[in-house]
């Protein structure tokens, strides 16, 4: 008697959650019906990622199996750059508010 298949997390996804991508907005655009509805395709295969996606790499790589949805790989494109520029414009209001703080410090101190 054989072992059974083990899946792989991309089957795992297809199957709790179905075969059309999961995609509800996060890529910043209007899907018909509220979601994509797309389907991987033998070139262009789905993905299994978090939804939505993470602020950081690390925490979507860290995401349990639980957490994570099917996307069309154009989806998962967009939302990927439209999170990178999220990721960046709340470290560059950071670096501002940084910046404030050390000015701030140095017109309290009388300056030269």
């Amino acid at each position: 008697m054989s072992a059974p298949k083990r899946r792989t997390v991309l089957e795992q996804v297809l199957k709790t959650h179905g075969l059309l991508c999961m995609c509800a907005g996060d890529c910043g655009r209007e899907h018909a019906g509220t979601k994509c509805q797309a389907h991987g395709t033998e070139k262009s295969p789905m993905l299994a990622a978090p939804y939505p996606l993470p602020l950081t790499e690390r925490e979507a790589a860290l995401a349990p199996v639980s957490e994570l949805r099917p996307w069309c790989p154009g989806c998962w494109r967009r939302a990927r750059k439209r999170t990178a520029e999220i990721r960046a414009e709340l470290r560059r209001q950071e670096l501002d508010e940084a910046q404030l703080d050390l000015f701030g410090l140095e017109a309290a101190g009388g300056g030269r």
